[in-house]
């Protein structure tokens, strides 16, 4: 029987597994010896353990969780999720949203790995981001291409700012939108990128379609410029440093998450 302090036993559970059955270990309590051991889920009372890779080491490294770790990552994803239903943009501790950023339904283990591979491909970093799931489809976020540019490694220079009175008549900006222009002027100056960011009204004050009493999306509602600035942005990055060729579901979009 292996005993010992609580928190370390607990870390210990997170990283290792039965060596007799490949059993998940949890931390439990020992009433006859008054202290903390490792159990396993299968065989009890475990006497030998074996290190696993943990899920992020996993992510780095492409290799495969056991079958044990692998449902209890799935399990800890959708707990963290469900605890926040009316919020896509909760992530999960590896750092990628739990949920489809334009459903907000919750992801499979599929999908996740999905996120994954799709991220290596483009030399982009999963853990920070860089690629989440917006209606189904892997998306190249604001963070993802402002990595990509200085890995490119060719000077630039962003300028973004809110659209002027005169520009709102000439692009047509309803009222009450915020809207604002990004800039890029790539290596000597020679080429110019422009990308050009809206939120509407509507945007701001859609109601949740399961409680009408709340917003669709608050974070839009309390920060409307900020998320017009980020989708200019992120247009003018696209241009001006594409990543890949006729990367699927991203031709013609105009949006960012409203949390990335």
């Amino acid at each position: 029987m292996i005993t010992g302090d609580y928190d370390q036993l607990k870390e210990m559970a997170g990283t290792h597994v039965c060596a007799e059955d490949n059993g998940h270990l949890v931390v439990a309590w020992h009433k006859d010896k008054s202290q903390y051991y490792l159990k396993c889920g299968i065989c009890g009372e475990t006497k030998d353990i074996t290190r696993v890779m943990s899920l992020t080491e996993q992510l780095r490294t492409g290799e495969e969780l056991p079958e044990p770790l692998k449902s209890n990552v799935e399990k800890s994803i959708r707990r963290r999720a469900e605890k926040l239903p009316q919020a896509p943009q909760a992530e999960t501790f590896t750092g990628i949203p739990a949920t489809d950023l334009g459903t907000g339904e919750l992801l499979s283990m599929q999908q996740f790995q999905m996120i994954v591979v799709y991220a290596r491909k483009y030399d982009l970093d999963p853990l920070r981001s860089h690629v989440v799931l917006m209606y189904g489809k892997p998306y190249v976020t604001l963070d993802g291409y402002l990595f990509h540019a200085h890995q490119v490694n060719i000077p630039y220079q962003l300028r973004s700012r809110p659209l002027d009175e005169d520009e709102r008549i000439t692009y047509q900006i309803p009222g009450g939108a915020h809207a604002w222009v990004c800039e890029i002027i790539k290596g000597a100056g020679d080429r110019s990128f422009i990308g050009l960011g809206i939120v509407t009204q509507e945007e701001m004050t859609e109601t949740s379609k399961r409680d009408k009493t709340k917003l669709a999306s608050p974070v839009v509602a309390r920060h409307p410029w900020q998320l017009a600035q980020k989708r200019a942005e992120w247009q003018a990055l696209r241009r001006a440093f594409p990543i890949g060729e006729g990367i699927p579901g991203e031709e013609g979009r105009d949006n960012v998450p409203t949390d990335t």
